[in-house]
């Protein structure tokens, strides 16, 4: 019963994460609220064709931007992309 329940929700093919420029889009119909809403559905299409889910990219992001030194922790200790 419990198996799937850590699994992301998908709506078709693209993750339900992306699903909320689809909702701000529909409660404020303009061009550029479309857009946006496009560019974050190709965006989370791309992160699932990778193979990614958001928490992870935004790891990713984070670690290529600051680097992977933590100051406090032993150099044993450090992971990578954490």
């Amino acid at each position: 019963m419990w198996r799937h329940s850590a699994k992301p929700v998908y709506f078709i093919v693209l993750d339900c994460r992306c699903l909320l420029g689809m909702v701000f889009w529909l409660s404020h119909m303009r061009v550029w609220t479309f857009i946006t809403a496009f560019v974050l559905c190709a965006l989370f299409g791309f992160l699932a064709w990778m193979g990614l889910t958001l928490p992870v990219a935004c790891r990713m992001a984070r670690v290529l931007l600051v680097g992977p030194h933590r100051p406090r922790l032993p150099l044993w200790k450090q992971r990578d992309y954490a």
